[in-house]
């Protein structure tokens, strides 16, 4: 890519910012100034800058050195933080433009911020991670980092019709990032391609992304215990999902995960989250209670009620579950399964449910959804492919086999 290209790529960005920010509302903070400079910065010579040029919006929960970061948070407005968080910085090293930092929900959890969806902006883009997938969405910005502490980057990802990835927990340093979770916590990546979630992952993640696919994919269906709570046209979506890949010569193939434990992992999710909030932020809610949304304030008081024995008990079921899932994908590559409970809900009724999400992200495997139809009333819909630990280069190379196998369906 030219110099030239470059900026002209980046100054269309900017206009768009300039020109639907005030219906779609997906930054806390943006200063086009600040982002051209950090173009003209860029040496002469980037053959050794893989993101060269290439704008990235940061959820703002991540720390910024020369940018506001208040984590979603009346108690951190005009908080400036005197580094970049380790993601922030990788990103800049390979020479990445911070456009800006997208609105979360306060603390990443559901108190929630002015965005909306910007397919429709009566409808929700999804939490946490509302203005990341907002931004990438309409074409604001190429890539941006979510997190996933529940379904925080595969819902908002799903309900704006892009493309999320979740890595495994524990493989892209979350230093410096505000904590919801320290023990669930997951970086997110949001994009509109899989080219550019693996140009992302390749840089976040220092591994090869570029494995080979298996010829003949295996594809466990399960579309979860609780698909029963999903809206008809999220069904019906998984389904064909499912016979386009099976004609294209994906292996469809049963698993065995036990209902009841699995199903327990829900609860496990809320449980582990709401006592390490409770620990992270309970210094703040003693001191600025009345800065605080009511939603987070009933988190924080929730966990500081959950004891440390009740706590020791969701890990332990949490480990069994772990191995549970490893044994069920000996012989499987990927899970396909709901990312979303359906379309966008309404802005008015919240962010939507992290119900299809929340086992995953507690077993802490790496996750990606990819935009595949649209629902009944327009909205776009995704489905969900779910692999074993560590499997990320698995995934995202499985990822894009199947982006290429949806494309040849657009009727879909």
């Amino acid at each position: 890519m030219t110099a030239l290209t470059r900026s002209q790529i980046l100054e269309e960005q900017l206009a768009r910012i300039a020109s639907r920010e005030p219906q779609v509302r997906a930054w806390s903070w943006h200063d086009a100034q600040q982002v051209r400079e950090q173009f003209a910065a860029l040496p002469a010579d980037t053959s050794a800058l893989p993101l060269a040029g290439v704008t990235v919006g940061i959820k703002d929960i991540f720390d910024t050195y020369d940018m506001p970061t208040t984590y979603g948070s009346a108690a951190f407005a005009n908080h400036r933080p005197q580094h970049d968080a380790y993601a922030v910085a990788k990103l800049r090293a390979a020479g990445a433009l911070i456009i800006g930092k997208t609105v979360t929900t306060e603390f990443a959890h559901q108190h929630a911020g002015p965005t909306t969806n910007p397919h429709c902006i009566d409808r929700t883009p999804g939490g946490s991670s509302s203005g990341s997938a907002a931004a990438v969405a309409d074409d604001m910005v190429t890539m941006a980092l979510g997190s996933q502490t529940g379904g925080s980057t595969i819902r908002p990802a799903t309900y704006c019709g892009i493309v999320g990835f979740k890595p495994t927990h524990g493989k892209v340093s979350l230093e410096g990032v505000g904590p919801l979770s320290v023990t669930m916590d997951t970086i997110g990546l949001m994009a509109r391609s899989m080219t550019d979630i693996r140009l992302l992952s390749s840089v976040l993640l220092e591994q090869d992304a570029r494995a080979q696919a298996p010829a003949k994919p295996r594809v466990a269906w399960y579309p979860s215990p609780e698909a029963p709570q999903a809206d008809p046209d999220a069904l019906r979506a998984l389904e064909r999902a499912r016979d386009v890949l099976q004609a294209a010569g994906v292996q469809i193939v049963d698993i065995d995960l036990p209902a009841k434990d699995f199903l327990a992992l829900g609860q496990s999710n809320r449980l582990i989250m709401a006592y390490d909030a409770a620990r992270s932020y309970e210094v703040v809610y003693r001191t600025q209670a009345a800065n605080l949304g009511a939603s987070t304030v009933k988190l924080i008081e929730t966990g500081l009620l959950i004891t440390d024995e009740q706590f020791k008990k969701e890990l332990l079921h949490v480990e069994k579950c772990k191995a549970l899932f490893a044994r069920a994908m000996l012989d499987v590559d990927a899970v396909l399964t709901l990312g979303a409970p359906g379309q966008a809900p309404l802005k008015s009724t919240g962010t939507g449910m992290s119900t299809f999400n929340r086992a995953w992200t507690t077993l802490g495997v790496p996750c990606l959804t990819l935009p595949f139809a649209k629902g009944d009333a327009g909205m776009p819909l995704g489905v969900q492919f779910v692999s074993a630990l560590n499997e990320d280069s698995l995934l995202l190379t499985l990822g894009t086999k199947f982006e290429s196998i949806f494309a040849a369906h657009p009727s879909v």
